[in-house]
């Protein structure tokens, strides 16, 4: 058998391998680059998320043509963030919800420092919101493109009218750097996003957003633990 012909084997080999991961990672794209004496495979990496939970959530249909108002997260140095880390979570968040048209009006209050609930509340009432939404970097690990990122949110979204708490929820995910992974003639190499704290934000922000969205479309929400939408 020749070279190639081995080598060809191999690449098969590898993929069929990669099938037998985990579902999410059944899912990433694989890059393979034969060379004479080795193949690296390139794979991204998985991204592990949490069941999102749905701590508060109403008990009625959504009034019609909503307005939210978006604040910068909270985020206390002890989680491992500080105020810039929670602004560039928020806008993320908000980015996110604005996509997938969580509510008819979604502005952004971009403060020079966390607001607090009282000052929010003001803002969103003066600003014409129906609802402002208030976040948390309950835990906050950044690794970059060379280690493990992880990040825990709690999103709160209240009343403008009463300030009474509407939705309260919580939600988690993780990128693992694996590094390369020697299997004598083939190695496996993780393939990182520049940025793995936008991948994660963006589809907690993703999940979090579609029982909201239901419940502005007009659906009661239900108090089941709703499942991950799409990996990375």
């Amino acid at each position: 058998m020749g070279h190639t012909s081995i080598i060809c084997l191999l690449i098969l080999l590898v993929l069929q391998l990669g099938s037998g991961c985990t579902y999410m990672e059944s899912r990433f794209e694989q890059r393979v680059e034969p060379h004479l004496d080795e193949i690296l495979v390139y794979q991204r990496p998985v991204l592990d998320r949490s069941r999102n939970g749905i701590h508060v959530y109403p008990v009625s249909r959504a009034a019609h043509d909503l307005k939210a108002l978006f604040f910068p997260f909270y985020a206390h140095p002890e989680t491992g963030g500080n105020y810039n880390t929670g602004r560039r979570i928020g806008h993320t968040f908000w980015r996110t919800w604005l996509g997938q048209e969580v509510f008819p009006v979604m502005h952004y209050q971009d403060t020079q420092d966390w607001p607090g609930r009282k000052k929010a509340g003001d803002l969103a009432r003066k600003m014409g919101a129906d609802l402002y939404v208030m976040g948390q970097v309950s835990h906050y690990l950044g690794g970059g493109t060379r280690g493990t990122t992880s990040i825990a949110l709690k999103v709160n979204i209240f009343s403008a009218q009463n300030d009474d708490l509407i939705w309260s929820m919580e939600h988690s995910g993780r990128i693992d750097n694996r590094g390369e992974m020697d299997f004598i003639l083939i190695k496996r190499r993780t393939w990182m996003p520049e940025s793995p704290e936008y991948v994660i934000v963006n589809k907690l922000a993703y999940d979090l957003a579609q029982p909201v969205k239901n419940w502005a479309r007009g659906t009661i929400p239900d108090h089941a633990l709703t499942r991950p939408g799409p990996g990375y």
